[in-house]
């Protein structure tokens, strides 16, 4: 604890050292260095967003605080050599953020992802064209520099060249790091307490007898079947029920409408000490209940896990992308509100301990929220969620098409966010999440 608690204290000294220097410029007008600063400090905050390791966090943040300050003080002036080392050592740990960053976000697949050929080339090339773009938008944003607000900013072309050649040196060893030190991500063996049998899927449902046939013949062909299915008929109209009861699925009513309900009433009702919840439009692979309880086994700490997913029924070329985006979006965006990672409805899991924990938090009634965002803000920063981007669905792209269907879920996402920040404020959440990390990743687990 000692060894992990100390580091993440060191790296949040270095993100009030950065904030204080903003305040220094900003104090002094001095709004170029005001500006650099604050980009600073963004780049300071990355690496508690993505769950970069403490002493990577610390070494991080001292590397760019340093790069800020030298640039103040013309540092670079005075030792010539002082530009290249900086560039090679900023760039190459920016560049292996970002491409964490892009992982979690589900922008670039994990190096386990089906269908790679050759992941490990994927990954080096990836982390140095990252890199090197990140170095090209910085020469660019020097010249903006020179030219239109201070020319006592380095620019020319030996000097630009020789950065992003230090830049590119920097991204690439970045990416050897990366392979060297990426732990396999194979699914580790289920420990004893927790084995395939506990899990419970919860699937809520609405007129959608077809789509759930499908989803309830893939559950059925699960490597590791599940203790059993609970399908929530949400007042469906259509044969859902039916087609659940032939499937062997367990169906519960909820005469409340909208999924906060349905989701809610089938997380009560669920008997395995894991809960994993899809849509009846969800596609699942085979192994993902066995991912799932894998996963969750190994890290007894964890609370629930999430995963990534793709249209299935949208142009094939265009299907990977767009749900990237979306999701990506999904993630980072409700993430800053949330101020730790979300729960995504259509591939996620938790422990029944812990729904029952925090039951009480969710607003079940209300019809117009998005029930997985809503739950996302009950687990709150002192519960653990890992996103996990080898866990993935296929899910239907219909929510998405029509300018009605975008404004009901914005809508929605904005009225989910009001409702749940009159309880806990943005900046509480984050003052929570930043001031007690190590107790949320390792407090002890009851049952």
């Amino acid at each position: 604890m000692v060894t992990t608690s100390l580091p993440r204290a060191a790296a949040d000294l270095v993100r009030a050292a950065g904030l204080a220097s903003l305040g220094w410029a900003v104090a002094h007008g001095q709004w170029v260095n005001a500006a650099l600063f604050a980009l600073v400090l963004l780049g300071l905050v990355l690496p508690r967003i993505v769950g970069s390791r403490p002493l990577a966090d610390l070494g991080y943040g001292v590397v760019l605080l340093f790069a800020a300050w030298s640039a103040v003080l013309d540092l670079y002036i005075k030792y010539d050599w002082l530009d290249v080392v900086v560039h090679t050592v900023a760039c190459g740990l920016t560049a292996a953020l970002a491409h964490r960053l892009l992982v979690r976000c589900g922008v670039l697949p994990t190096a386990d992802a089906p269908g790679l050929r050759h992941p490990r080339v994927g990954l080096l090339l990836t982390t140095a064209a990252l890199g090197t773009a990140l170095g090209v938008l910085w020469e660019v944003g020097e010249w903006y520099g020179h030219t239109f607000l201070d020319h006592r900013i380095q620019v020319g072309y030996g000097d630009t060249m020789g950065d992003l050649a230090s830049d590119a040196v920097g991204s690439v060893a970045a990416g050897l790091l990366l392979l060297r030190g990426r732990r396999s991500r194979a699914l580790p063996p289920a420990s004893p307490s927790v084995h395939p049998g506990t899990v419970s899927v919860v699937i809520p449902v609405k007129d959608d007898a077809v789509a759930l046939e499908r989803c309830l013949r893939l559950l059925g062909q699960q490597a590791a079947a599940p203790l059993e299915v609970v399908v929530v008929d949400n007042g469906s109209r259509d044969a859902s029920a039916e087609v659940a009861r032939r499937h062997g699925a367990r169906v519960v009513t909820e005469p409340t409408p909208g999924i906060p309900a349905a989701a809610s009433t089938g997380y009560d009702a669920a008997r395995g000490d894991l809960i994993a919840r899809c849509d009846a439009d969800s596609v699942p692979d085979a192994d993902w209940l066995a991912r799932i309880v894998s996963t969750m086994t190994a890290d007894p700490t964890m609370d629930a896990l999430t995963g990534t997913g793709c249209f299935y029924d949208v142009p094939r070329w265009a299907g990977a992308l767009l749900c990237r985006l979306y999701l990506g979006a999904y993630y980072v965006l409700v993430h800053l509100a949330l101020g730790h990672t979300p729960v995504w409805g259509s591939n996620m899991a938790l422990r029944r301990r812990t729904w029952q924990e925090i039951r009480h938090l969710v607003h079940r009634e209300d019809p117009e929220l998005h029930d997985d965002i809503d739950l996302s803000f009950a687990l709150g920063p002192q519960h653990r969620v890992r996103y996990d981007g080898g866990l993935s669905v296929g899910v239907s792209g219909r929510s998405l098409r029509g300018s009605r269907q975008l404004r009901r879920r914005f809508r929605r996402a904005f009225r989910t966010m009001e409702v749940n920040w009159r309880r806990i404020p943005p900046w509480l959440r984050w003052q929570s999440r930043l001031s007690a990390p190590a107790t949320a990743q390792g407090r002890p687990q009851n049952g």
